[in-house]
């Protein structure tokens, strides 16, 4: 357990005997079902839509529109994580079984869920052991050679344009060996996780068009891509540093999209409460959730667009250059 995960135990114990009416809100949320079916309906009714247009067109829905989509059903990836949809193995189970019909993530979600809790929330900040840290050789690397970077973000335009980037990187800096803590990863879920994407991919091509099939894979992999507008400026947002805490919270007309993503110091705080009770913890206990991030997840992944994608300005081991470069911007 990391000390800045400590912090906030620590707190959640003080602000349970403040205000004891928030262990109303723990546990799992079922009515998240509603708004992850109507995701995933509206995800292939997209993909329907666009089964007559030319490859471009494509391109720049799954770019302005997919991205998003797949981004607020995502969100319930992270529910997932925490046992917050259903209950039991089982219902964990079958929430990534129903989200995967919409993420088509090649079995990747089960992958966040089994590292998610044990590595980021009980490692938090500690470079060693908390996954969302960016290698830091591979960084530097890339801090060193804008014009890298430059290609780099080109090649993520092009449907699977991150994973071709990522194995070039890999082959140039390989990453450093970290102990990264992660669950148990049942094989037979991981299996019908992936054959369940593939068979959706190969679905939508044949009994929609190849069209439908590739904004599907499009829009993912620009989600993950240096252009994942909102994925990468909540990723900023949530653990930059702007002044001494250890976790900020976005409050902004984000939330309505993504769920309450904004909410993330009170998520750390009280991380087996739901999204949809978390407003509510903000409200009951206002005195201590006063960690606001200033600006929007599109604002800060522009700032970070314009250094042409640089991770020492926006990464969470250079705090002071975050700050100083905040600052004179």
């Amino acid at each position: 357990m990391s000390s800045d995960h400590q912090w906030h135990v620590e707190r959640s114990k003080q602000i349970l005997q403040d205000h004891p009416e928030i262990k109303q809100y723990f546990g799992p949320y079922p009515l998240s079902m509603i708004p992850i079916v109507c995701l995933i309906i509206l995800h292939w009714s997209i993909a329907w839509m666009v089964k007559d247009l030319s490859w471009w067109m494509i391109g720049a829905i799954s770019l302005l529109i997919g991205q998003f989509v797949l981004h607020s059903l995502s969100t319930f990836i992270h529910e997932v994580a925490h046992g917050l949809i259903l209950k039991g193995k089982w219902g964990n189970a079958f929430s990534l079984v129903l989200i995967e019909l919409g993420v088509l993530s090649l079995g990747k979600s089960l992958t966040y869920v089994g590292r998610h809790g044990k590595s980021h929330h009980r490692c938090l900040n500690n470079y060693s052991k908390d996954y969302e840290w960016w290698d830091r050789q591979q960084s530097q690397f890339r801090t060193s050679k804008p014009h890298l970077r430059l290609a780099e973000g080109l090649i993520h335009l092009l449907p699977g344009g991150v994973v071709m980037t990522d194995l070039i990187i890999d082959a140039l800096c390989p990453a450093a060996s970290r102990p990264i803590e992660t669950s148990h990863k049942p094989a037979a879920l991981n299996f019908l996780l992936m054959a369940e994407s593939i068979l959706l991919y190969a679905a939508a091509w044949y009994f929609i068009s190849w069209q439908a099939s590739l904004y599907l894979f499009w829009s993912l992999t620009l989600g993950v891509s240096y252009w994942g507008v909102t994925f990468k400026g909540q990723s900023i947002a949530e653990h930059n540093i702007y002044q001494t805490c250890k976790t900020y919270s976005t409050y902004q007309w984000t939330n309505i999209l993504f769920f309450n993503t904004g909410y993330h110091d009170e998520h750390h705080t009280f991380a087996n409460a739901s999204w949809i009770h978390l407003p509510k913890i903000k409200k009951i206990a206002p005195e201590y959730f006063t960690n606001d991030n200033p600006y929007s997840y599109f604002h800060l992944w522009w700032r970070w667009a314009k250094s042409i994608f640089d991770p020492a300005r926006f990464n969470r081991y250079t705090p002071e250059i975050i700050t100083e470069k905040l600052n004179t911007e």
